[in-house]
């Protein structure tokens, strides 16, 4: 059972870590707000158990189409071209940190999370490529819940420590991150879309 749980951890922290557009995300919010950042976080892994329940009932299989696929991508560039339109909107000037704290509602946040990850068909890929993997474990059930405390672990310890820090960057600084943050997102956007649409 250990060996399950032990399993979970490492493929939770395989997948939490590589930075993409989630966890530019909780880094910006991040340099704002603890409790942004983390609710973020929180939303983008309750979109992970919800898939994981859809393959516990072999619901999930249903997802896998290509128009499904082709939806998603859809919905999901919008949503993250409009969450980099949100990176970049506010100027230098207004994004003291004393005055951003806690700018945004805590539900608001985990809710951008939810619907980031749940539009996102390499989440859904990621389940289905699993899901062999998890029939033949004994255990699924403890690897599965392995899997979601070490991304809770990642997401609280990345909120914690950047939020611990932000007092060490000034708003020039947040807005040129601010930036950056955005083209990131924005190129996840496209790329999105090119690998659901052009690539073969």
């Amino acid at each position: 059972m250990f060996a399950s749980f032990f399993q979970g951890l490492m493929l939770g922290f395989g997948v939490a870590v590589p930075f993409g557009p989630m966890n530019i995300l909780i880094l910006s919010n991040a340099l704002k707000s603890f409790k942004n950042a983390f609710f973020l976080g929180l939303g983008a892994i309750s979109a992970d158990i919800f898939y994981f329940c859809l393959l516990l009932f072999g619901l999930l299989k249903f997802l896998n189409s290509e128009l499904i696929h082709k939806i998603l991508a859809i919905f999901g560039f919008c949503f993250l071209t409009y969450l980099a339109f949100l990176s970049i909107r506010t100027k230098p000037k207004n994004l003291e940190l004393k005055e951003s704290k806690d700018n945004e509602n805590i539900f608001k946040s985990f809710f951008k999370g939810f619907f980031l990850n749940l539009s996102n068909p390499y989440i859904i890929s990621f389940w289905l490529s699993i899901s062999s993997f998890l029939s033949k474990e004994k255990y699924y059930l403890v690897l599965g819940f392995g899997l979601f405390i070490a991304i809770l672990i990642w997401v609280f310890c990345l909120s914690f420590f950047v939020s611990k820090f932000a007092d060490k960057f000034n708003a020039k600084v947040l807005f040129y991150i601010n930036l950056v943050s955005a083209l990131i997102i924005e190129y996840f956007a496209l790329a999105l879309l090119y690998k659901t649409f052009f690539a073969q």
